[in-house]
């Protein structure tokens, strides 16, 4: 087999007497299209009009989410991704954003339509899917089902927080055993005096490993339909701990919980959730 002879004044090493190998590549000016944007070329088409179908305030809504994501999100997203750590610092910026709790009415959420809803979480994931993911997490899992499923009380006490981002939410229906197989859920609810227990495991749980409220999907010992429980971060017995060595959505704290005898007071049950059909209603 013939050896493989670098270009000239290249740096490979000598074997049999020849050139093996290349120099080492100055990656950003070799493919300046693998390392991170800092700069976003606008729009130049619109092949499928899709702006017409736009009204005027979801226009500036995408235009707002657009330059925050550039400014203040884009240049940190690299580190981070390297690192498979969450930029906490970065919350308050993705506040301003406006979208947590989404197409929800009333109790400091944003109200918005579908449409503004998908295509501003599209302006985020166009600069970084991770915080996209994050944000889809924390709102349209965690805050929609306390929305749909949950008491008025408990939305008075839940959401207005979760939607200024001053408490992060995640939502718990995966399991180690079965996926997402809502048929298949193991973890059980146990009726006990004043509330409920619950035990067993869940994984892939996004923002699991620092949500301050977390919404935890059950198999109710009794009547063995699903149930909904809202958990409070620190609860006694539940652990959540990270993931390791992801490749994709490296940032997102993929994580596996925990629940061993977690009790649950009454008022945090979710009543709306007594099968998996209720989770996925639309008011």
């Amino acid at each position: 087999m013939g050896s493989l002879r670098g270009g000239s004044g290249g740096e490979g090493r000598n074997e049999d007497g020849g050139k093996v190998g290349l120099p080492a590549l100055e990656v950003a000016l070799a493919f300046p299209q693998a390392t991170p944007a800092s700069l976003f070329p606008p729009a130049v088409s619109d092949y499928y009009q899709l702006d017409d179908l736009l009204t005027n305030e979801e226009k500036a809504l995408r235009k707002k989410v657009r330059a925050i994501s550039e400014k203040e999100i884009a240049p940190i997203m690299t580190e981070y991704w390297e690192k498979a750590e969450f930029p906490f610092h970065a919350i308050p910026k993705l506040a301003t954003l406006g979208l947590a709790g989404s197409t929800t009415k009333g109790y400091g959420c944003p109200g918005l339509s579908l449409t503004a809803s998908a295509v501003s979480i599209a302006e985020v994931a166009r600069v970084d899917a991770s915080c996209s993911t994050f944000i889809l997490v924390h709102s349209s899992l965690a805050m929609s089902t306390i929305a749909l499923c949950g008491s008025e009380a408990q939305k008075q006490k839940y959401l207005p927080s979760l939607a200024q981002f001053k408490t992060v939410g995640c939502w718990a229906l995966t399991e180690p055993d079965y996926g997402s197989d809502a048929s298949s859920l193991k973890t059980s609810a146990t009726k006990v005096p004043g509330g409920w227990q619950l035990d067993g495991q869940k994984r892939w749980i996004g923002n699991s490993t620092f949500a301050d409220v977390l919404v935890i999907l059950a198999r109710n010992a009794d009547t063995k339909q699903l149930n909904g429980f809202i958990v409070k971060k620190g609860a006694p017995g539940l652990r959540a701990t990270k993931i390791q060595n992801k490749i994709g959505l490296r940032m997102v704290q993929n994580g596996d919980i925990l629940l061993n005898k977690v009790f649950v007071p009454e008022e945090d049950r979710l009543t709306g959730i007594n099968s998996f059909q209720d989770i996925s209603k639309r008011s």
